[in-house]
C-alpha cells in the first residue's frame, strides 16, 4: 500500500481534479481506495472518501474543503490531500488521458459481477466440500498411518535420477495448476490476475499477482487466496482414496500405478506443508494478513524487525511511524515468527540447499566426464542434470531480473 504525502503539484482553491476509475472498500476503521487497473491502493479515513466524492463530482478544492470541514467539525486540508492523490496517480488537474473516465464506486464497497460457476465452486457449498475433503484426508492418515508418504516414495521409476527428474517436472506442473486456480478464482470474482515466475528467498516459485483483490470486500478475497490449496488437498485426497481402496482390497491396482500415486501423495504433502511457513509470504500468510485486517503486514514486519535490531535507516523509521495501528499491532508478534523463520531458512540453505546443489553439479560433471559425447549416456546425463538444476538456474535468473529492475527504477 502507498502512503499519502504532499507534493509540489500546483493545486489551489479554484482547482478541479479528474479521476481515474477507482474502487473503495471498507477495511476496518478506514477505506481502501485503489486503482484496480494498476493494482495501487491507499488507506483513507471516512473524511478522505467524502473529499474524493466531492472532488469527483466536479467541485473545486475550495468548495470540497468547505463541505468536508463542516462535516468533520474541523479544518480539512483538501489542497494537500489533492496533491497526494495526484502524486499517487489517482487523479490529475485535467491531465490528458484522464478526462471522461468513470470514477469512484459507492463508498459501501466496490461490488463486481460474479459468475455462476464461481458461486458454486467457491461458494459455501464448494468450500464445504473442500473442508470435508481436508478433514477426510487427515482422518485417512490417522486411521492408516502406513499410507502416510515415506521418503522413498518419490523414487518410483527405474533409477533415482529418472525419478527425481520426473518429480521435478510433476512439481512444476502441479505448481502451475495451483497458481491457475488462484487466477481463475480471482477472475471469477471479476478481478484481473496474472501468473509470474518469482522466488521466496532462494526457492523458485510460480506466483499469482492477486494485488487487485483489495478492490473487493474482504469476505470475497478468501476464495481466490485459498483456491490453490483447495486443489492440492483435492488431489491428495484422490490419491489417498485410491491407495486406501487397494490396501483394503476394494480394487486391484497395478504396481506402477500404486508407486506413482504414492509419489504424488508425497509431492502434494511436500507442497501443502510449506504453505504454513508464513514467514515466506505463502497463501496462508495472505489469509492471515487478510483476516487480521492488515494493509501492509510484510513491510511493517520487516521494518519492525530491523528497528528492533537497530538496523533501520531514518527513512525506514519514518515509514514505520506512518504505518497503520493494526499492522503495528500484528507485527509485534508476527515479527518473532518472521525472525525465527529467517534463521531456519538460513540454516536450511547452508546445511541442505547449498550442499545438495554442489553435489548435483559435481555428479553431473563426473557423469559427463566419464561418458562419450557420441553415446546416449552422455546426453541422458546432460538432460537429466539440466532438468534437476532447472529450478536453481531459474531462481538465479529471477534474482538477476529483480536486481536489474531495481536498478532501472
Amino acid at each position: 500500500m502507498s502512503e499519502l504525502a504532499g507534493v509540489g503539484t500546483d493545486i489551489g482553491p479554484a482547482s478541479t481534479l479528474v479521476f481515474r476509475p477507482l474502487s473503495v472498500v471498507r477495511q476496518g476503521e478506514d477505506y481502501l481506495v485503489g486503482d484496480v487497473e494498476r493494482g495501487d491502493y491507499i488507506a483513507v479515513p471516512d473524511i478522505g472518501v467524502l473529499v474524493i466524492e466531492l472532488l469527483r463530482s466536479g467541485r473545486t478544492v475550495g468548495e470540497a474543503a468547505e463541505r468536508a470541514s463542516a462535516a468533520a467539525g474541523t479544518e480539512v486540508d483538501v489542497a494537500d490531500f489533492a496533491r497526494a492523490l495526484c502524486a499517487q496517480g489517482f487523479a490529475g488537474p485535467g491531465l490528458p488521458g484522464l478526462g471522461g473516465l468513470p470514477g469512484l464506486a459507492a463508498a459501501g464497497g466496490h461490488e463486481v459481477s460474479r459468475s455462476r460457476w464461481a458461486a458454486v465452486l467457491f461458494g459455501p457449498y464448494g468450500w464445504a466440500v473442500f473442508g470435508l475433503t481436508a478433514a477426510a484426508s487427515a482422518a485417512i492418515y490417522l486411521a492408516r498411518p502406513r499410507l502416510f508418504p515415506h521418503s522413498s516414495d518419490p523414487f518410483f521409476l527405474s533409477s533415482p535420477v529418472r525419478s527425481v527428474a520426473a518429480a521435478t517436472v510433476v512439481m512444476l506442473l502441479l505448481g502451475f495448476a495451483h497458481e491457475l486456480c488462484h487466477l481463475l478464482a480471482a477472475r471469477a470474482e471479476g478481478v484481473p490476475a496474472r501468473i509470474t515466475v518469482s522466488r521466496r528467498l532462494y526457492l523458485l516459485v510460480l506466483e499469482t499477482d492477486l494485488t487487485r483483490l483489495w478492490s473487493i470486500p474482504r469476505r470475497r478475497r478468501y476464495a481466490p487466496l485459498m483456491a490453490g490449496i483447495a486443489l492440492d488437498v483435492s488431489l491428495l485426497f484422490a490419491a489417498q482414496v485410491t491407495l486406501l481402496g487397494q490396501s483394503a482390497g476394494w480394487w486391484p491396482l497395478p504396481g506402477a500405478a500404486a508407486r506413482a500415486l504414492a509419489a504424488l501423495s508425497y509431492l502434494q504433502v511436500a507442497v501443502i506443508v510449506p504453505q504454513f511457513f508464513v514467514f515466506l509470504r505463502t497463501d496462508i500468510y495472505a489469509v492471515l494478513a487478510t483476516a487480521t485486517g492488515c494493509l501492509n503486514l510484510w513491510q511493517v514486519t520487516r521494518l519492525t524487525v530491523r528497528a528492533r535490531l537497530r538496523l533501520a535507516t531514518a527513512a525506514q523509521r519514518a515509514e514505520l511511524a506512518r504505518a497503520g495501528p493494526r499492522d503495528l499491532a500484528v507485527a509485534r508478534w508476527f515479527g518473532w515468527v518472521y525472525a525465527a523463520g529467517m534463521v531456519l531458512a538460513t540454516w536450511f540453505f547452508l546445511v541442505y540447499f547449498l550442499p545438495v546443489t554442489i553435489r548435483l553439479l559435481s555428479s553431473m560433471a563426473r557423469a559427463l566426464a566419464g561418458a562419450d559425447i557420441g553415446h546416449a549416456a552422455f546426453w541422458e546425463a546432460l538432460g537429466f542434470g539440466l532438468l534437476l538444476l532447472l529450478p536453481r538456474l531459474m531462481t538465479l535468473w529471477v534474482v538477476v531480473r529483480d536486481l536489474a529492475g531495481r536498478r532501472r527504477r
